[in-house]
């Protein structure tokens, strides 16, 4: 029977591919990439205003240069990242990046972050239309133009959201002694850009980041009317930790502490100060870890 005649016979090809397939997996070892080998890829947070500018991307770049040490960027304003990390099968996060002190504060005393570290702060901006309504363009203190805001019933769009710009806002109220409300003033829950055009096409005010309004000025009709800066408190710091590695043990932890020394090194906060300064005409970021005002220590 021809089945009884082939039973005991081995084909040629057979045998060289069953050798084949016996040295594959050593092959495939070799010609891995690297991350078979034990690289890791460090995810961190970035928030949206700071995602707004290049700074970002070039720290990325300058750091994965210099360490070798691949970085996955997500940009998330702090409410969201709050959200995120707190959501049951949530992605690894080595490292964090906010600029809400009370979300912060919140998460590290729940654990879910350890080594706080300040990195900068940016200042921001009242922005409205040019024919300012309320008129409150030039002054200095914005607490004192939200008062005038309020008073004069002028709309005023509000981001809503929980982010860290949303959360600057709620502080320039509570310096005002005001808990905003009425039809006057009105919640987009939307990120910053989005918040601009409304505010725009409805003859309102907003607070914005000043880099992320000085890039969309050009399709808004609206001026700066309050600037702000480290002592009329209209600014944001913007923070740095690693996850908690009892909370997360498949974390990170060494690489994302090499990313907090490097971002807080003398080197990289110079570089910070400097960066942004040709394309906005000024200082944009200013470095808390090595030098600069502080807006308050942990």
């Amino acid at each position: 029977m021809l089945k009884s005649e082939f039973s005991g016979i081995r084909p040629l090809w057979l045998s060289a591919l069953a050798l084949f397939l016996s040295v594959l997996p050593a092959i495939s070892a070799q010609s891995a990439p690297s991350e078979a080998k034990g690289s890791k890829i460090l995810t961190v947070i970035f928030p949206a205003t700071l995602c707004s500018t290049e700074l970002p991307d070039e720290l990325i770049a300058m750091f994965e240069k210099d360490h070798n040490i691949p970085i996955k960027k997500i940009n998330l304003c702090t409410g969201d990242a709050d959200k995120l990390m707190r959501s049951a099968g949530a992605e690894p996060i080595d490292v964090f990046i906010g600029h809400e002190r009370d979300i912060e504060n919140k998460l590290i005393s729940d654990g879910y972050f350890v080594n706080f570290r300040e990195v900068l702060y940016s200042n921001f901006v009242i922005v409205g239309p040019k024919e300012d309504p309320a008129g409150i363009k030039g002054m200095k203190d914005p607490a004192g133009a939200l008062k005038i805001i309020m008073k004069k019933k002028a709309l005023f769009f509000s981001r809503g959201d929980n982010s860290g710009t949303h959360g600057l806002e709620k502080k320039m109220w509570k310096l005002a002694n005001i808990e905003p409300k009425g039809d006057w003033y009105i919640t987009t829950n939307a990120g910053t850009d989005a918040t601009l055009v409304i505010a725009n096409k409805k003859k309102g005010y907003t607070i914005s980041h000043y880099p992320t309004f000085i890039q969309n000025q050009e399709t808004l009709d609206m001026d700066i009317m309050v600037d702000g800066n480290i002592d009329n408190k209209l600014v944001t710091a913007y923070d740095i930790m690693a996850a908690n590695p009892q909370k997360y043990p498949d974390a990170h932890y060494v690489d994302a502490m090499t990313f907090i020394g490097y971002i807080t090194s003398p080197k990289i906060q110079e570089y910070i100060a400097n960066s942004g300064v040709k394309k906005f005409k000024r200082q944009t970021n200013f470095p808390l870890a090595v030098t600069g005002k502080k807006e308050g220590s942990k």
